[in-house]
């Protein structure tokens, strides 16, 4: 739920309510401490010691460095007016789904030395999705509200053989991706998906896990949020996913030969832990 792409104002109420629950007991996942640590989120806004700086950072994932803007502020306002001016002059709604900020509040430490405080995440829109302390200046008895990859722990509604969209946008670009086994749809490594690698290469990994996103992506939010079946035409580069799936309709065995194969030769001097090349896999069953 923290992780949910959402403004923290939403997930609030959701999660006061899920605590409210007499039946709910979970020490993983607390939610009245995880909306108290949502309310922090929205306080620390309005929380400026002397010498504070708010340092706001715009992220595109279509952009190779994942950078694009800076400023500099003295109050998280005028951040969020910056970027509400910003978006107004430079953005279209295309190109809103690739943007994301990031506000880092520094106080001044020992020695002259500013120190980060605490982070928000936000949308294109100015709207914050997540927040977290650093380490240091966590408060007694924090609950994390987010991390650094996303993952989710969910069982999905998939089939082996579905072809899957995985939607990470803002902070990640969608792909499609194969579901080649559920096992009991419990475990962060029960689903695993065939996918096609930045290097152009067929790979496989768990799902939740988020295995499919190349090495300089980074995603907040995980792909079981907005993962759907795919129905439609696939783009060029993930064409082999749907020559493999109208393979496994033919031969429902193939699926587990083809991860079998693909998890032996992980880590193999032959792919180099990294995939295989599609004509690769493509004469090895004949596809």
């Amino acid at each position: 739920m923290s992780n949910a792409p959402a403004p923290i104002e939403n997930k609030i109420p959701v999660l006061e309510l899920i605590a409210a629950q007499e039946k709910y007991d979970c020490d993983y996942l607390n939610p009245s401490k995880l909306a108290k640590s949502a309310r922090a989120a929205l306080d620390e806004r309005n929380n400026n010691p002397p010498g504070a700086i708010f340092f706001l950072q715009q992220w595109e994932y279509n952009n190779l460095t994942r950078f694009f803007n800076h400023a500099l502020f003295t109050c998280f306002d005028a951040a969020i007016e910056y970027i509400n001016e910003f978006e107004k002059v430079e953005n279209n709604d295309k190109r809103c789904e690739c943007i994301s900020y990031s506000i880092d509040k520094y106080i001044p430490g020992e020695n002259g030395v500013m120190e980060e405080y605490c982070e928000w995440i936000l949308n294109s829109a100015g709207e914050i999705w997540y927040f977290g302390y650093e380490h240091k200046f966590e408060p007694e008895d924090w609950e994390e509200f987010y991390n650094y990859i996303g993952e989710l722990n969910l069982p999905v509604p998939f089939q082996p053989g579905d072809i899957i969209l995985a939607d990470l946008r803002p902070f990640a670009k969608e792909r499609r991706v194969l579901i080649t086994d559920i096992g009991d749809n419990r475990d962060c490594c029960a689903v695993t998906c065939l996918y096609i690698d930045s290097d152009g290469k067929i790979n496989i990994g768990a799902f939740s896990h988020m295995f499919y996103l190349s090495f300089d992506e980074v995603s907040h939010i995980s792909g079981h949020y907005r993962a759907k079946r795919w129905h439609g035409e696939l783009p060029k580069r993930e064409a082999p996913l749907a020559v493999v799936n109208a393979a496994i309709k033919n031969n429902p065995e193939l699926r587990k030969q083809i991860e079998d194969y693909l998890y032996t030769l992980k880590g193999s001097k032959k792919s180099d832990g990294y995939g295989v090349k599609w004509r690769q896999l493509k004469k090895k069953f004949n596809l």
